[in-house]
């Protein structure tokens, strides 16, 4: 990702979900282990943007394909959104790729658009019934999930992530 970020602002975790709830696109741009067991994820909001209009340059097959479409991109004015899930409080994460992913079906149910937080999920009995994390020990276990394309990011945790919010700025990250 050739892209610089610009300072992130801590917001309330609430906030910082209601601000990705808002984007249309997710990009995951990096997951990883900041530290053992504390979880880090950066995602870019990204935009449908202007129809690709004819180039008489190429007359290739799939640059005939792409005309009139709108690359999905990330631009000047995205923010990048820093998720931290402390390691007090992590107990797995999973990483899917999108193409593979269900949309949840009931019994599962949660709230919000593309940061979504489950009250019942398979993920969170699949924890209760393969692991010691209960709702009595850790801690009430809780399920959310990161929606963007690409990746699904699946976090069980006993609280919720600390999340910044930045801009991002230089060349746009395009989804093929």
């Amino acid at each position: 990702m050739a892209s610089e970020v610009t300072e992130g602002i801590e917001v309330p975790w609430e906030e910082g979900a209601q601000l990705i709830n808002e984007c249309t696109y997710l990009f995951a741009t990096e997951i990883r282990e900041l530290e053992e067991l504390t979880l880090g994820v950066t995602i870019i909001e990204a935009k449908a943007q202007s129809p690709i209009a004819n180039t008489e340059e190429d007359s290739r097959p799939l640059a005939r394909l792409k005309l009139g479409g709108r690359p999905i991109e990330q631009d000047d004015t995205s923010r990048v959104f820093n998720l931290v899930f402390d390691r007090n409080h992590m107990i797995s994460y999973l990483v899917s790729n999108e193409s593979y992913g269900k949309y949840p079906e009931p019994p599962e149910e949660f709230t919000g658009k593309l940061f979504r937080r489950f009250s019942h999920s398979h993920l969170l009995e699949f924890t209760r019934r393969t692991s010691y994390a209960t709702d009595e020990y850790p801690g009430v276990l809780m399920h959310f999930e990161i929606a963007c394309l690409n990746h699904i990011v699946d976090v069980i945790c006993t609280a919720p992530p600390m999340i910044s919010v930045g801009n991002s700025s230089s060349k746009p990250t395009v989804v093929n």
